[in-house]
């Protein structure tokens, strides 16, 4: 979510340009911050709502690898040693501890080469392409993305219409800032549309898996002249939704994860106690009998 300011810079230059030509540089260059400081705004509220849950699952992993690498070795020589079979879920959890120790540094290296191997992949030909397009295939991903691409079209669109752009140009100026490949590619069809005299609202379609409210307001503002503000305005929608969404989607995962990972490690313990627990009633039972 880091912005880039190489592909910002044409947006920045344009809406200049616009508002020195028009006579309304102090009013674009200020509504100009205001759409940089909702973009920047909105990616800290995504990335913020993200962190807790992704260092709770961090610290939940970690828990549960130092018990498998540290706690079940230390206890399984007394767990073995008592000559006494063991349970199912102890003689499992003993396994994976014993796969975990053997296999550990494979386990460390998996996801850095994965990562790395994904990054290398997407960076050669139009995979990047293909990956944005199959994320906004997927659901619940798909449709998250497409709102956040659309606050960001909305958004810069608007500006570049409230400047005096013509919207065929503010079209090929907004494309280059959208981080989905995808996106960037459809608005760049629709540019090129929209300067052969199709309308806007026409040509949206092309946009994959785009938001129904921002296809509802571009046909509003078309029909009334108010394309600027209706896209404002859809932007601003976009925005309320996904910051609920995120709320939402964050209320759930905490509890969740919690859940989850609890009864992993609730698992570990019980697989540790039953041979102990089995051993104190079969040596109750030996007392009982003598």
């Amino acid at each position: 979510f880091a912005v880039d300011y190489a592909k910002v810079r044409a947006h920045v230059k344009a809406t200049i340009a616009a508002g020195e030509a028009s006579g309304r540089l102090p009013v674009l260059l200020a509504r100009l911050a205001d759409t940089l400081e909702a973009q920047v705004a909105l990616r800290s509220r995504l990335i913020s709502s993200l962190a807790y849950p992704a260092l709770l699952i961090l610290v939940a992993l970690g828990v549960i690898v130092a018990m498998l690498l540290f706690v079940v070795p230390a206890i399984a020589e007394q767990l073995t040693g008592s000559g006494q079979p063991l349970p199912l879920l102890t003689r499992v959890i003993l396994a994976l501890s014993n796969a975990v120790q053997r296999l550990w540094p494979l386990l460390v290296a998996l996801p850095l080469l994965g990562g790395l191997g994904l990054w290398y992949w997407q960076r050669q030909g139009d995979n990047r392409l293909r990956l944005d397009r199959w994320l906004l295939s997927r659901p619940m991903v798909g449709g998250w993305l497409s709102a956040l691409e659309g606050v960001r079209w909305a958004r810069l669109l608007a500006t570049m219409l409230s400047a005096g752009l013509p919207l065929a140009e503010a079209l090929s100026i907004t494309a280059p800032t959208l981080g989905n490949r995808a996106w960037r590619e459809a608005s760049q069809k629709i540019a090129a549309q929209v300067r052969a005299g199709s309308s806007l609202s026409a040509t949206l379609p092309l946009l994959p898996n785009p938001p129904g409210l921002l296809i509802s307001l571009v046909q509003s503002g078309e029909s009334s002249g108010r394309l600027a503000p209706l896209l404002e305005s859809a932007a601003a929608s976009l925005d309320r939704q996904l910051s609920d969404r995120s709320r939402t989607v964050l209320a759930l995962a905490e509890p969740a994860i919690i859940v989850v990972m609890g009864g992993m490690v609730g698992v570990i313990i019980l697989a540790v106690l039953l041979p102990i627990l089995e051993l104190n009633t079969l040596a109750g039972q030996n007392l009982g009998a003598r």
